[in-house]
């Protein structure tokens, strides 16, 4: 696996993309001759639109029709551009860290992938989408989108395979793309943190005089720290036009690049002896680096191809969402598994690590399409507002999985005194496979109200997903061939009292498994259930309260036990979370606003192989977080924006067996931004504010990793 070039490697491929703002600066140099006069055109989709300082935005997640939060009878929030920007986040997960039922970025700072647990559950593999469509991920066949790319992250929480087919129990998080179509301008940024990151980007959109609006924009940024050997290099080129036709139909293309070739950062795959509790040398230093330089490396191509097409056919409206996407990802590293003799505390005075050598070179297709029409109709006191649609999808994975050959792993390194540079051995291939998934669901909602603000949400759909993984050619085990249907749904009911909106909903949810040898063809799909209640309060347009009850139950989790020669499958794990949750924006007075969230979680195993968990906590899951975030702005100095901010991570369990703890934490954040004459901003961003010293969670008692230390941002941006 060799590396290429770095900067040749991101920027030259960017050629498609290119095209896209080509394209609209020639129709802007000469209008094609016969141009229909369309008057005022306007591509931004409600629900998908900038949100500004709107706290009930009308929103496309939960319902496919644009309504607004308070009337999405499931809990809903919105994380807007702006309050991206107002942190420079880095990474999508660290935009939700004040985000009620999400558990954001588990793992510590990882910065190739966006970590996201929601009401106790892993939404990372089948509960990420970007407009719609699934960007579903399978072993490490994912793909990872960068904040700049959105206008807004929305968490849909509950289960929603009702409209959006097999997904995770605790929601999803839908991203919303930036598109070609809103105000005109353009946006140039700079900025860098004290781990050594530096970014630059820009980004501009307008309309040409023959009717195409046009967007494009590019990203480029060096990562460093966090114990990084190297540093890397980060890229994103996107670039999109829209169009209106004389039929009033409206088509949109966007395409993206993503491209980035780095090194896997430290204070991850460390002994709970050592990071929790300390041991004979005491505990790792910030940002340990169990890896080995030389052998590390993470480099990721990726495409995204997106077309939307609207147009109103008699009272019908219809959109077809189209993507495809393509992910290419190589990655070799060193990383620790204990002490010697995999273990779990010291065996030696230099506290020397075991260390496995793990490689893979993964391709992953997905092609996405989502067609819908929708209409509003009455039928005597009822107004219907209709939506039927056809969502299909096809994802391909083509991967090889190495390792060195057990029991030899990789060389050992002291905890105590790191030396880095021993020569590694040979991985051996394990996994030599293709694997492919496709599926088709129907599905259709009724939005029907009636009386005096009564709003009732009916939703079914039908599901087939065929999983299908050839032969594993590194052991010439055979595949999996398996066809399963299931059919999901969901009632929920409402009603508006003035500006509240109670509601009460239930709903089901599945999520076929992969099992990629023959005992998979056995293997039936997760199954699941969740009923819900709650209240939403949007008195003017700033403010936003919404508080939720919630059971959702996790059935037919295929579990594996060893038999000597090979697995055996069990399909009777059961994991059942219920909780409440509370998240408020508003303002305290003028010039005074807050964003809080408060989550109360009880997940429990209810089922399980080994009989000894039933009753316990899984692990990595906290049950318990409370954020809070104020930001002033004095009349007395027009333009600045003063925040703080604090959050509170509750325990969590290091393991099944419920034998370790990882201790809660208290983290304060605080930030300053300016707005200077002339479309100039400053934002200084301090997260981590005392430097805490803290555990984000453990995969047993082998694998913790550590949070991230105080790191300041800033970052200049010019407005056009």
């Amino acid at each position: 696996m060799t590396r290429r070039p770095r900067l040749a490697q991101l920027l030259g491929r960017t050629a498609l993309v290119a095209l896209l703002p080509a394209l609209a600066a020639a129709q802007e140099a000469t209008p094609p001759a016969g141009t229909v006069d369309l008057g005022a055109i306007t591509f931004s989709v409600l629900g998908a639109d900038p949100v500004g300082d709107r706290a009930n935005p009308f929103t496309l997640t939960g319902v496919k029709t644009p309504t607004p939060i308070t009337e999405v009878p499931q809990s809903v929030s919105v994380v807007s551009a702006e309050q991206v920007a107002a942190t420079n986040a880095a990474k999508v997960d660290e935009a939700l860290a004040y985000t009620a039922g999400v558990q954001a970025a588990p793992y510590a700072y990882d910065s190739d992938t966006n970590w996201i647990f929601s009401r106790g559950f892993d939404a990372t593999a089948t509960g990420v989408f970007l407009d719609g469509l699934q960007l579903y991920s399978y072993a490490f066949g994912g793909f990872y989108i960068d904040p700049f790319l959105l206008e807004r992250i929305e968490v849909l929480r509950g289960p929603s395979s009702m409209l959006y087919g097999a997904s995770n129990p605790g929601g999803v998080v839908n991203y919303v793309s930036r598109l070609p179509g809103g105000e005109p301008g353009a946006l140039a940024e700079l900025g860098s943190d004290t781990q050594g990151r530096i970014w630059g980007s820009y980004d501009q959109g307008g309309t040409t005089s023959g009717g195409l609006a046009y967007r494009f924009g590019a990203k480029l940024q060096r990562v460093d720290g966090h114990g990084a050997f190297e540093d890397g290099l980060e890229g994103v080129v996107t670039g999109g036009v829209a169009k209106t036709f004389a039929n009033g139909g409206t088509l949109t293309l966007t395409a993206s690049y993503t491209g980035m070739d780095e090194d896997h950062v430290g204070g991850a795959w460390l002994p709970y002896t050592g990071t929790v509790e300390p041991t004979t040398f005491g505990t790792f230093d910030e940002y340990f680096n169990t890896g080995e330089p030389g052998y590390d490396s993470y480099v990721r191509n990726q495409w995204l191809l997106t077309g939307i097409y609207r147009q109103d056919i008699g009272a019908w409206r219809l959109t077809n969402t189209t993507r495809l996407a393509r992910a290419h990802v190589e990655e070799s590293s060193v990383y620790a598994y204990g002490y010697a003799g995999f273990t779990l505390v010291p065996q030696d005075e230099a506290a020397t690590l075991a260390r496995i050598y793990f490689q893979h070179d993964t391709t992953a297709t997905s092609l996405n399409n989502d067609l819908r029409l929708e209409r509003t109709l009455a039928t005597g006191p009822l107004e219907h507002q209709l939506l039927f649609g056809l969502d299909a999808k096809r994802y391909k994975l083509d991967q090889v999985q190495a390792s060195v050959a057990w029991p030899d792993a990789a060389t050992g390194l002291s905890a105590a005194d790191p030396v880095y540079g021993a020569a590694q051995p040979d991985t051996t291939p394990y996994i030599d496979q293709e694997l492919t998934q496709t599926g088709l669901g129907l599905y259709a909602q009724d939005q029907v109200r009636w009386g005096n603000g009564w709003i009732a949400t009916l939703n079914g759909r039908y599901d087939v997903v065929h999983t299908e993984a050839g032969t594993n050619e590194a052991t010439g085990t055979a595949g999996v061939d398996r066809e399963d249907g299931e059919f999901s749904w969901r009632v929920g009911l409402a009603k508006e009292i003035g500006g509240v909106v109670p509601y009460v909903t239930a709903g089901t949810y599945f999520n076929p498994q992969v099992v990629n040898d023959p005992a998979g063809d056995e293997v039936e799909p997760e199954t699941g259930r969740q009923v819900e209640a709650g209240v939403k309060w949007s008195p003017n347009e700033r403010t936003l309260l919404t508080f939720a009850a919630f059971e959702t139950t996790r059935e037919n989790i295929s579990q594996t036990r060893w038999n000597g020669t090979g697995y055996d499958y069990f399909q009777l794990g059961e994991v059942r979370s219920r909780g409440v949750e509370l998240e408020a924006q508003g303002e305290i007075a003028q010039g005074l606003s807050y964003r809080a969230s408060v989550t109360k979680l009880d997940v429990e195993i209810v089922d399980d192989i080994d009989a000894a968990i039933v009753g316990n906590t899984p692990y990595v899951v906290i049950e318990e977080q409370a954020a809070l975030s104020v930001a002033w702005q004095p009349a007395a100095v027009e333009g600045l924006t003063v925040s703080a901010g604090v959050r509170l991570l509750g325990e969590s369990w290091v393991d099944n067996e419920n034998t370790l703890k990882v201790p809660s934490n208290t983290l304060y954040d605080a930030g300053v931004s300016y707005d200077f004459e002339g479309g100039w901003t400053a934002s200084l961003d301090i997260s981590n504010l005392t430097d805490e010293d803290y555990i984000s969670a453990c995969q047993s008692a082998y694998w913790c990793y550590q949070g991230e230390g105080r790191n300041v941002s800033l970052a200049v941006r010019k407005s056009f």
